[in-house]
């Protein structure tokens, strides 16, 4: 009986560590954009799972820390059709092929920052697996804004989760990772 579950343990140990290096040879990189943390909770747990680089887009001049305040300067930023700059990211994503990519829905789109940052790097021929943290509204028109801005890369539909699940959603994230490698 023993015996048995020692087998059994090593193969499930196996196929998950399979699975991790699979993702990995096939060059995979997380890139994210988070403001509260929720999103930044989700790309760490799917950094956890995969086990590969992890990169953070920062604006150069940071969004304001109050709720209110957040959304009036992404309005102004929507409003005037801004597409504010980003600092800069030590990481040439020609090296990869598949790109878990995640953000905040904001207004039913992008983060400003977020369309930059596409806008500014080439995606062609890669896979983006995108996934995303809202306030309740889904993802809105935030995957057709991938689209636009990656014009050449072949964007998956999002994993979307509401702010308020989110602590809760590790094995949801988990779930959403695996059938992205089956």
């Amino acid at each position: 009986m023993m015996k048995s579950l020692s087998l059994v343990c090593l193969f499930i140990f196996q196929l998950f560590s399979t699975n991790a290096q699979t993702m990995n040879n096939n060059k995979t990189l997380i890139i994210y954009f988070s403001h509260s943390g929720n999103t930044k909770q989700i790309a760490e747990w799917v950094q956890g799972k995969i086990n590969t680089g992890i990169v953070l887009i920062e604006p150069e001049i940071p969004y304001p820390s109050g709720y209110q305040q957040t959304i009036d300067e992404m309005s102004r930023q929507n409003k005037g059709k801004i597409l504010p700059s980003f600092k800069k990211v030590d990481v040439n994503i020609q090296d990869y092929d598949t790109i878990f990519f995640g953000y905040p829905v904001w207004d039913m789109r992008l983060p400003p920052v977020v369309r930059t940052f596409l806008r500014d790097n080439d995606f062609s021929g890669k896979t983006i697996l995108p996934f995303n943290s809202h306030a309740g509204y889904g993802t809105g028109k935030s995957v057709s804004e991938i689209k636009e801005f990656a014009p050449k890369a072949k964007v998956a539909d999002a994993f979307s989760i509401k702010d308020s699940n989110v602590k809760d959603a590790k094995k949801e994230v988990e779930r959403w990772i695996n059938q992205m490698f089956e």
